[in-house]
């Protein structure tokens, strides 16, 4: 899963499907952005705060991002 940040307070996650990835990440409980507020040309993702979280949620997070987006044909998309 490629992820990206600058200033350690927001990731940008690429996915297919914006609206799939935010649902299915609401529905295990972590709450993150749409990109499509956030960018002008870039491809589809979420942007994800993670400042305020322990080092003990990461884990979880990633986890949980990781069972919402499945790779199929080599394209990652929000399920």
């Amino acid at each position: 899963m490629a992820a990206r940040g600058r200033s350690g307070l927001n990731l940008w996650i690429p996915v297919s499907d914006e609206t799939a990835t935010v649902a299915g990440l609401l529905q295990r409980g972590w709450a993150v952005a749409p990109g499509s507020r956030f960018r002008i040309a870039s491809p589809p993702g979420v942007r994800v705060t993670v400042s305020p979280l322990t080092d003990a949620e990461l884990p979880l997070l990633a986890a949980d991002v990781a069972a919402v987006l499945r790779v199929r044909g080599g394209d990652v998309r929000g399920v």
